[in-house]
């Protein structure tokens, strides 16, 4: 639930999801690169990770990859990539009032 909660502030970055998945490849290249998993093996060994990734090293690793991709991460990140957020509103969840 903690990582939702984090993905969801979009902290730093609306694309910090990615930046997660980079940690997380990361945190386990020896092992990845080691038994030089395929595709599908790969999504087995991932999937087999829940509830055992050291979340809050993860995060962190995150976050350093983040901040030293800073504005050249981001450019290299295509316009529209989900989860872009709206640019028009500003707003994630725009209110109709007229439905109140």
């Amino acid at each position: 639930m903690r990582l939702w909660e984090v993905l969801w502030t979009h902290y730093l970055s609306e694309h910090l999801h990615l930046y997660v998945c980079v940690a997380i490849l990361k945190g386990y290249r020896d092992n990845i690169m080691g038994e030089q998993m395929g595709f599908d093996t790969l999504l087995k060994f991932i999937n087999e990770l829940r509830g055992q990734i050291d979340l809050d090293a993860i995060l962190r690793d995150a976050e350093a990859l983040c901040i030293c991709a800073s504005e050249n991460g981001a450019a290299s990140i295509q316009p529209g990539t989900p989860p872009s957020l709206p640019i028009d509103s500003g707003l994630l969840y725009p209110q109709q009032d007229d439905v109140l």
